[in-house]
């Protein structure tokens, strides 16, 4: 497997914090409750493009490493969640780390996706 070569990332925008949900519409659409009130939530099918600025955090759901490639170039500035099934194969991780995700997460409950999406914020604003 290629590691992909991705642009830099700017500085993190200390105001309101965007997070594009890109996932079924029963998965994960609980997210918005875990996370930060004043956070904005939106998800892919109920976005067209211009609508909002661009994402500070990225959630993919059950993504490849191409779509995962796909959201760094598309969204350079943003960090990228890869958010796998809790059963999926250690490769299937190592995958989506090398295709350019910040973080992965092999988990069933969305307060658990919550949490490790607030600790990107969190490595982004140090």
């Amino acid at each position: 497997m290629n590691i992909a070569t991705l642009p830099r990332r700017t500085a993190f925008r200390f105001d309101r914090v965007t997070v594009l949900l890109v996932a079924g519409t029963s998965r994960l659409s609980d997210l918005p409750r875990h996370l930060p009130g004043d956070w904005l939530v939106v998800q892919r099918p109920q976005l067209a493009d211009g609508d909002v600025r661009d994402p500070d955090i990225v959630v993919l759901d059950d993504p490849g490493p191409r779509a995962v490639s796909a959201a760094c170039l598309r969204h350079p500035a943003a960090a990228v969640v890869a958010v796998l099934s809790q059963y999926s194969d250690h490769q299937d991780v190592v995958d989506v780390l090398e295709a350019g995700a910040d973080a992965c997460v092999r988990a069933a409950t969305t307060a658990i996706v919550a949490a490790h999406v607030e600790a990107c914020q969190r490595r982004l604003a140090a």
